[in-house]
């Protein structure tokens, strides 16, 4: 294998197939990255054996063929180079990368060992603006569990019914739900990886157009531009979310975001070191946002718009502040019921999001 290309662009694409390479693995062929050149092309693979990459850039191929080379030591080479153009080239069983007066040759790893990614039924594609997509993901994510208890939580619910799409990620103490419509004729319902959905938001962060998916039975496929993302699906059945939102609030209080967000994120300085919670105390149009801890006392005093008795409540600071930066609505809505039940923050003017979060206990 013989190929040249840009310092920048294959770099680039380095940094997208390493988001599937493990950090941790006992098979050492995880840790690299197979390269693939042929008919004008070089695609780079790698894989978890959960999670796979594969993105593909226009190169000049001298010679065809394949190699595997470590990816930490592939991507510190390259991030190094001049911004130039690099030629790789395979000897035996090295690899030589050269870019102007630089030269390194690297031990490579065994092509035969490196697996294949799964092969997914493309008979079953749904198309989905790239967009909506990540936007979907930004909205959600922040909710998934990372408790491996209750393996079915770290995954996100994708449901689609009709022109309808719904994602919904919950890890026991909020609940994130966004709707999006979409041109399809087709139901699907999978649980993807949160891992899978956090890399792919980072993939989609630049990307106009649309994405393609392929979902089987275990498998799931996104296919946008030049890059491939694979991954499995978690099995097992997920919560019914619909049964977790109240059907009816005694108190709504109306704030500006901004206003609110801040407000919050001041009121939990102390709250983070001390692993304590912040208080709403809503009386009249006045919320009084407080936090107490060894080093001292937090006051925030908001200006909101209620309808509904007065009411004392506290949360985990960080579950409100993930929610308050997601929301694009310049005013929000915060549904209560009493200080101990779920209660829910929604964009106003906006029905395509909803977040339930559950109080805590005052102390």
């Amino acid at each position: 294998m013989r190929i040249i290309t840009n310092k920048n662009i294959l770099m680039n694409s380095i940094n997208i197939v390493q988001k599937a390479v493990p950090s941790k693995t006992t098979l050492p062929i995880l840790e690299g990255i197979l390269f693939t050149a042929g008919s004008g092309k070089l695609v780079l693979t790698s894989t978890d054996l959960e999670l796979g990459i594969e993105t593909a850039i226009d190169v000049d191929v001298i010679e065809a063929g394949s190699l595997v080379m470590a990816s930490n030591t592939i991507g510190d080479i390259v991030r190094k180079l001049p911004d130039s153009d690099v030629e790789i080239v395979k000897k035996e069983n090295f690899i030589v990368v050269k870019c102007e007066g630089s030269e390194f040759e690297i031990l490579g790893l065994s092509k035969e060992e490196f697996p294949e990614l799964p092969s997914i039924d493309k008979d079953n594609e749904l198309t989905i603006p790239a967009p909506t997509l990540k936007e979907m993901i930004r909205q959600t994510i922040f909710a998934v569990s990372n408790d491996e208890i209750r393996p079915i939580l770290t995954g996100a619910l994708l449901e689609i019914t009709g022109e309808k799409m719904t994602m919904v990620a919950l890890d026991g103490y909020r609940m994130a739900v966004k709707t999006s419509n979409i041109l399809n004729n087709k139901s699907i319902k999978a649980v993807i990886p949160g891992k899978t959905l956090s890399e792919l938001g980072k993939i989609l962060d630049d990307t106009e157009g649309t994405v393609n998916i392929f979902i089987s039975k275990n498998q799931i496929l996104f296919n946008t531009g030049d890059t491939v993302i694979t991954s499995r699906l978690l099995e097992g059945e997920f919560i019914d979310y619909q049964q977790l939102i109240p059907g009816e609030y005694k108190i709504k209080v109306k704030a500006k975001r901004t206003e609110f967000l801040n407000a919050c994120d001041r009121a939990a300085l102390f709250a983070r070191e001390s692993n304590s919670n912040i208080r709403f105390e809503i009386f009249d149009d006045i919320m009084n946002i407080r936090s107490n801890s060894e080093k001292g006392n937090v006051h925030e005093e908001l200006n909101i718009i209620k309808d509904g008795d007065d009411l004392e409540i506290a949360f985990n600071p960080r579950f409100f502040i993930e929610a308050l930066k997601v929301i694009n609505s310049e005013e929000i809505e915060a549904e209560f019921t009493t200080g101990v039940s779920p209660s829910i923050i929604r964009p106003v003017g906006d029905t395509d999001f909803l977040y339930l979060v559950l109080p805590v206990r005052r102390r």
